[in-house]
């Protein structure tokens, strides 16, 4: 995962492919007049996501042994509240891979805590979603306050 997050770094920092997916994400209205192909990186971002979503899913199955349409639903909120936390703006314009690294790390660290308290599963999705919604409210006030 570490591997992933770091190469995943270096091509948006340092790539023109990167630079493409973030005025892309921008603008796209811009991003198409300074020349940049939208509807190809839109695509190659789609289908990157897919390959990776595919393959978490593939690893989930692998480690469950079985294989029901449901399987990952659990794992929504968490990923949700990992990014939120990282400091990506539902507004879009903000975020990094290591923020939302980070965000990840303090997520599974709280579930485990979480876990070893003894509070069940609705005590967890209570807890994420209270971080979500302080998250996006402290992405709205500091978004004003520009």
């Amino acid at each position: 995962a570490i591997g992933l997050a770091f190469l995943f770094w270096l091509i948006l920092n340092r790539h023109k492919f990167g630079t493409h997916i973030y005025f892309t994400g921008d603008n796209m209205e811009s991003a198409r007049m300074m020349g940049i192909p939208v509807n190809k990186v839109k695509i190659l971002v789609f289908t990157q996501l897919g390959f990776f979503a595919a393959f978490a899913g593939i690893l989930l199955d692998l480690e469950m042994s079985y294989y029901w349409a449901s399987t990952g639903d659990g794992y929504l909120l968490g990923t949700i509240a990992a990014v939120f936390l990282g400091g990506t703006s539902v507004f879009g314009g903000m975020g990094t891979i290591f923020g939302t690294f980070i965000g990840s790390i303090i997520i599974g660290t709280l579930e485990t805590g979480i876990i070893s308290v003894g509070l069940s599963g609705y005590w967890t999705n209570l807890i994420y979603g209270l971080l979500i919604i302080i998250s996006v409210s402290i992405h709205s006030i500091l978004r004003r306050e520009r």
